[in-house]
């Protein structure tokens, strides 16, 4: 195998390039066969006579004059030199590139790329190769520094030549004949020594593609196990109390609820663990579907537990809770977080182990190490991905292999949601309910600026809260905590003897925004300065307005959320985008959420000009940072992956077929791995 084949062992590479490839952990053959360019120059001359003034162009010819070096004035230099292109003799200009005087002498032959300028004569280079060196069309760009790239592309040649034999196709035949793709000899030869673009975009798809497809396996992988490790016990509920409950709400379910909810009760009659993904905007009525199911699994004799990012949202939930289900006296409701007093705390963990208690709701409290369940049925997280891999390993590790129901307000796009969520099955609520009133929202100059202080004034006079969040400083949250003092400070002078004014930050602790966003919801503070910290999910209804400061910051799917705040008001709602500093780019993103309230339709754009870091945080993206393809750029090529993978998985001749055998390999390590998480 390529990769038992240690580079330091081959005597043909000179010690000091092993050292090299070390430092860029290139170890093995097969590191180094795999460390495709970055990318590619095309070098393809064209003649002078179809040159046209400030339009890039390549050109060949030979140095003609003594190469010399201006200086201009501070930090401006250029190198310049006669060039006899096709008999006609150029003036050529490089700026600021000093150091290349050394490698440019009488008699030398290049390409240069760049542009003429003033006429037909002077011509700016931006680029060159020396033909000598290198005598290629295309030119392959890896990302060395300590070593010439045609030295670099050489030691490749010469390793290729001597274990291109061992390199073993990777793809099932069935999907190189499929797609027309080149075979994975002939592109690891195409991507470093071709000299055809069309060639080599071909050969770019496939390696996309493969790892796409690898991916998406893995994750077709884990939900066949999940569905075939019958380790989750049938919920038989009782459909009339699920019947009782939905004829006592005051208001009808949307198509896209009732559809969510017939998803989960389906899944919680399967003999496998449910792992599905609830996606709804704010206010679309996700809590209701979650309140429906956890009626579900109590009547069939299982145990419901919610779990809330905060304790703030942990209340809210069991008042709503609670009073929905005030009907049904014999289902005993309690609340668990950090805060619970030790005596009702340890009467709580009595009761979950004894079965007396029927639904719980709270924070990660739910699974400390003291804490058993006599027969947990069912774990639904809110807002999902704000909980770790740990408490995911605490749910798993309380004994049985529970079905498992996230919900998330944050719309994601369909190439995300595929790749992050590919071992989940999802339920979209789009439909909003009849009720919900529009956010009105305003895209604000620095010019009106006192047009939405009077607003404030305006709301404040009839008794509504107002949110106040401050410019995203990404560089340090010190200076974004600095920032909202500045600007709490500010909101204290203005609205002196109207309104009492609170200030809420990442750098406080917990408990200090617990206790802040209290005030807040009791109505204490009516004017909450906040930076995107924002508690999510939490309940104010009597804010109507939230004022962005430095919207141009923000990417589209986080002004969406953040608007999202004021979506469940009873009253009009407003939403006011202040640019500190705008672009053009960004007034185009801030009229984008201006004129739009799909949060999906938000998302994709988001996806397309940010990607995918905007959803999960960079550190969070992890498996969405592919090393060759983009969820980005290459959603076309996610789809087929993600159709080929179902094909593949749902034929099961393709389990014992040699030709499958790397993708399932590949899988089965994924599998085991996530296993392992879980021990």
């Amino acid at each position: 195998m390529l990769k038992e084949h240690l580079l330091a062992n081959e005597d043909y590479i000179l010690a000091r390039y092993v050292n090299f490839f070390k430092k860029k952990e290139i170890l093995t053959v097969a590191d180094l066969l795999f460390d495709f360019p970055l990318k590619y120059e095309d070098f393809t001359v064209k003649s002078i006579k179809d040159a046209e003034l400030d339009t890039p162009t390549i050109l060949e010819g030979t140095i003609i004059s003594k190469v010399t070096v201006n200086y201009l004035k501070s930090k401006l230099s250029t190198v310049v030199f006669q060039l006899e292109v096709e008999g006609q003799k150029i003036r050529c200009t490089i700026f600021n590139r000093v150091y290349l005087k050394g490698k440019l002498n009488y008699g030398t032959v290049l390409r240069v790329q760049g542009k003429f300028y003033q006429n037909m004569n002077n011509f700016t280079v931006n680029n060159f190769i020396i033909c000598d060196e290198l005598n290629k069309n295309i030119i392959p760009i890896y990302r060395t520094k300590d070593i010439n790239e045609t030295k670099y592309l050489e030691i490749i040649s010469m390793v290729y030549r001597r274990f291109k034999d061992e390199i073993k196709e990777t793809l099932p035949k069935e999907i190189i004949t499929k797609y027309q793709f080149p075979s994975l000899k002939e592109t690891v030869n195409i991507l470093h020594f071709s000299d055809n673009m069309e060639e080599i975009n071909k050969a770019i798809q496939r390696v996309k593609y493969e790892e796409l497809l690898q991916y998406q396996f893995s994750m077709k992988y884990l939900h066949y196990m999940r569905q075939n490790e019958h380790n989750c016990p049938i919920i038989n509920y009782d459909e009339k109390m699920l019947n009782k409950l939905k004829m006592s709400l005051n208001y009808e379910l949307t198509s896209d609820q009732e559809k969510a909810i017939n998803d989960i009760l389906k899944d919680l009659k399967a003999p496998f663990a449910m792992n599905r993904l609830l996606q709804g905007e704010v206010g679309s009525g996700k809590t209701i579907v979650a309140i429906m199911c956890m009626i579900a699994v109590v009547s069939g004799g299982y145990q419901a537990a919610l779990m809330c990012p905060t304790e703030i949202l942990s209340k809210q939930h069991y008042q709503t809770i609670t009073d929905i289900l005030a009907q049904f006296q014999d289902i005993n409701i309690a609340i668990l977080t950090g805060s619970t007093p030790a005596k009702q705390r340890k009467e709580i963990i009595e009761n979950l182990a004894n079965g007396q208690i029927n639904i719980i709701i709270g924070t990660h409290a739910l699974f400390q190490k003291d804490i058993d369940y006599a027969k947990l049925g069912i774990v639904i997280a809110d807002e999902e991905h704000r909980f770790g891999v740990r408490q995911r390993v605490l749910i798993r590790n309380k004994g049985l292999d529970v079905n498992y129901l996230k919900m998330s307000a944050t719309p994601i796009p369909r190439s995300l949601a595929i790749s992050a969520y590919g071992d989940t099955d999802i339920s979209i609520i789009k439909t909003m309910p009849k009720n919900r009133k529009a956010v009105i929202t305003k895209y604000v100059d620095q010019n009106h600026k006192r047009d939405v202080i009077n607003h404030m004034r305006q709301e404040l006079a009839v008794g509504h809260q107002i949110y106040v969040v401050t410019p995203l400083i990404e560089e340090s949250e010190a200076i974004d905590t600095a920032n909202a003092t500045e600007i709490y400070q500010n909101m204290v002078k203005y609205f002196e003897n109207i309104a009492t004014v609170g200030l809420i930050h990442g750098r406080l602790k917990t408990e200090e925004k617990e206790e802040i966003m209290q005030k807040f919801l009791n109505n204490e503070i009516q004017i909450l300065v906040a930076t995107s910290v924002i508690e999510v999910g939490v309940n104010v209804v009597n804010a109507t307005t939230i004022v962005v400061l430095g919207a141009e910051r923000f990417g589209v799917a986080t002004l969406h959320q953040l608007r999202g705040r004021v979506m469940r008001s009873d009253s009009i709602p407003y939403c006011f985008f202040i640019a500190n500093n705008p672009t053009e780019a960004s007034v185009e993103r801030l009229e984008m959420v201006e004129k739009n309230t799909d949060g999906f339709k938000l998302a994709e754009y988001d996806l397309l000009h940010r990607g995918p870091g905007e959803f999960f945080g960079e550190k969070q993206s992890g498996a969405m940072n592919f090393h060759y393809a983009s969820l980005k750029d290459d959603s076309a090529l996610l789809e087929l992956a993600n159709s080929d993978s179902e094909n593949i998985i749902n034929n099961e001749a393709n389990f014992t077929d040699p030709d499958y055998d790397e993708l399932f390999k590949i899988a089965k390590a994924n599998y085991q791995m996530k296993q392992k998480e879980l021990d």
